[in-house]
């Protein structure tokens, strides 16, 4: 066969073999995108979990706990400093000293008292020199005891009656002139007729300190407690006795 014969056969051979070549190489870079975005979603799939599961596990997420505070009593009606002293068994003066109070009678509703409950804080003394150090170590100190409370007297008196016959102003004044407070838990206040007011928490500390029962209804307070009747029952020449817990007269006092 001579060569011209050949010579399109072979341009034939080579088109077609270039037109398969293209072919190829066009359908290999078309699969390319599709195994890139196919790894990145993969790998989007993995690494989103680990993310998250690393933020949760930072530290620092946890609101920490409040401080442990001072122990705070909070005044209710009724409440005395003598009874908050025995609830919490901390001494009275201790109770006074730390929450500035000079007067045990004057307590308010919604009082907030700090309670020093083992003992008032102590103030941390300064380094001293070696020398000194050295001298105080060879004399021992005793601990400084809290005062007790001083005891004496209670002299419980029924003071007068205060606008006898009309239920807006009748009241019994009761006072302690010794120098001993007294509790009046279960004490009574009884007329002629029958009517009795039995006491709740009160304390009477003493040097005159007292408090008015009132006979109509009322908020009861550090210094007025409120019967609550609806009429009058003192009256010109009647006798008004106290009686204490265990039912015994410690003081009586006659209507003028």
């Amino acid at each position: 066969m001579s060569f011209r014969r050949m010579l399109p056969l072979i341009l034939i051979n080579v088109v077609v073999s270039a037109g398969v070549v293209l072919a190829i190489l066009y359908w290999w870079d078309g699969r390319q995108p599709d195994e890139t975005e196919t790894t990145d979603v993969e790998a989007v799939s993995l690494t989103t979990p680990l993310a998250t599961t690393a933020a949760a596990a930072l530290p620092g997420t946890e609101t920490a706990e409040p401080e442990e505070g001072p122990l705070v009593h909070v005044v209710q009606a009724g409440d005395t400093l003598g009874n908050i002293s025995q609830f919490y068994e901390v001494p009275l003066d201790d109770i006074m000293a730390v929450n500035s109070l000079t007067d045990p009678n004057l307590l308010s509703v919604g009082q907030e008292l700090v309670i020093p409950v083992g003992g008032l804080p102590t103030a941390t003394a300064p380094p001293a020199p070696a020398a000194t150090e050295a001298a105080t170590a060879a004399v021992p100190v005793a601990p400084v005891a809290t005062e007790p409370l001083v005891q004496g007297e209670a002299v419980i008196e029924i003071l007068e009656v205060i606008g006898t016959g009309q239920l807006a102003e009748e009241a019994v004044q009761i006072i302690n002139s010794g120098s001993s407070p007294v509790a009046l838990r279960d004490w009574q206040v009884a007329d002629e007729d029958g009517h009795v007011y039995t006491f709740g928490q009160v304390t009477l500390f003493g040097d005159g300190a007292g408090v008015l029962v009132h006979t109509e209804t009322g908020q009861d307070n550090s210094t007025d407690l409120y019967w609550g009747l609806e009429e009058p029952v003192w009256e010109s020449g009647e006798v008004v006795t106290l009686l204490d817990a265990g039912g015994e007269a410690q003081a009586t006092f006659a209507v003028p």
